[in-house]
């Protein structure tokens, strides 16, 4: 099985067992899932789905070396999304913008995976127990296989650092004790600084905060009125949107009528915000290899933590209103 990626190029994949588990339908449904969730409706170049984000974080985990299980995991970890990724976390929300992975169990286990998995002598119990998968998941601010693919993956329509610099980072990257490490301390620098640049620039931006909460809006109307269930975020990005757009009611549909490129949000003060809410500044400072063992790149570049510090205290919460 070859398949091409926006990322990596061409992924050529051997393992039966994986190549079952992409035609599962938990993992075609993701096909139909943004990655972005609400920001795609006003920016369409941001069109990289949940389905294209899995199979990189299997291509990051299979590369360093990971267990078979771990790559299962990574393949399957975001199989629970619910559509629009996460805007449900804004509908439903959870300090840790975790809700999606209260469902792992019922999205896997409703499925034909356990069966795939059984049939190549692995127990589904086995993948669904994360914290025994440190590649696949780590706490910030160190690097895992999914922090890894999403900040390459998503940065790559924007083009906010050229395609050279993912091969050089995949290059520079080593693992040692279930832990990425850079050897370049430099190369590790501009890792952090890209990084949080992607933060300011995509994950926090004006439009993508606009874009969840005018969304989330509309839904949890719907949901007040009844004409959306939590099951029916269980389908695609499509089939919500389908239902949001027929609903006959004021409010969903100024919303949705707003959920279109024409829709550009800025930054405001707070008594002039239309959307105010908190936020995740995610930060990582990867680990570079030292004479005296695995040691933080800003322990190494003091400076770094200044814009660290500054990064959080101003995007911890976001006020948006439309230009």
């Amino acid at each position: 099985m070859i398949i091409k990626d926006r990322v990596y190029g061409k992924i050529k994949i051997d393992s039966p067992l994986i190549i079952e588990l992409i035609a599962s339908s938990p993992m075609q449904r993701l096909k139909n899932i943004n990655q972005s969730g609400g920001p795609v409706f006003l920016e369409p170049l941001r069109d990289i789905t949940r389905y294209e984000h899995s199979i990189g974080v299997w291509f990051i985990l299979k590369k360093y070396g990971a267990s078979i299980k771990e790559q299962v995991a990574g393949l399957l970890h975001d199989t629970p999304h619910t559509a629009f990724s996460h805007v449900i976390d804004v509908v439903f929300p959870t300090e840790d913008h975790t809700f999606h992975e209260k469902f792992t169990e019922k999205i896997i286990m409703n499925s034909e995976v356990p069966s795939i998995l059984k049939k190549h002598k692995i127990k589904v119990e086995d993948i669904l127990m994360k914290e025994n998968f440190p590649f696949l998941e780590a706490d910030l601010p160190d690097l895992s296989a999914d922090r890894i693919d999403y900040f390459l993956r998503d940065t790559r329509p924007d083009q906010i650092f050229p395609n050279s610099l993912v091969k050089e980072f995949l290059d520079g990257l080593f693992v040692k004790n279930s832990v990425f490490y850079f050897k370049d301390r430099s190369l590790a620098s501009l890792y952090a600084i890209l990084f949080l640049n992607a933060g300011r620039l995509l994950w926090l931006d004006p439009n993508s905060h606009g874009s969840f909460y005018l969304l989330a809006t509309a839904l949890k109307r719907a949901m007040a009125i009844k004409k959306i269930t939590l099951e029916d975020f269980f389908g695609t990005d499509n089939q919500v949107f389908a239902k949001l757009k027929k609903i006959d009611d004021k409010q969903v549909k100024e919303c949705v009528k707003r959920l279109n490129p024409t829709t550009k949000f800025i930054y405001v003060e707070p008594n002039l915000a239309e959307f105010s809410g908190p936020n995740k500044p995610r930060i990582v400072d990867p680990l570079v290899e030292t004479s005296k063992g695995l040691v933080r790149i800003s322990e190494i570049v003091p400076r770094l933590n200044e814009l660290f510090d500054h990064y959080k205290k101003t995007y911890k919460i976001l006020h948006v209103s439309e230009k």
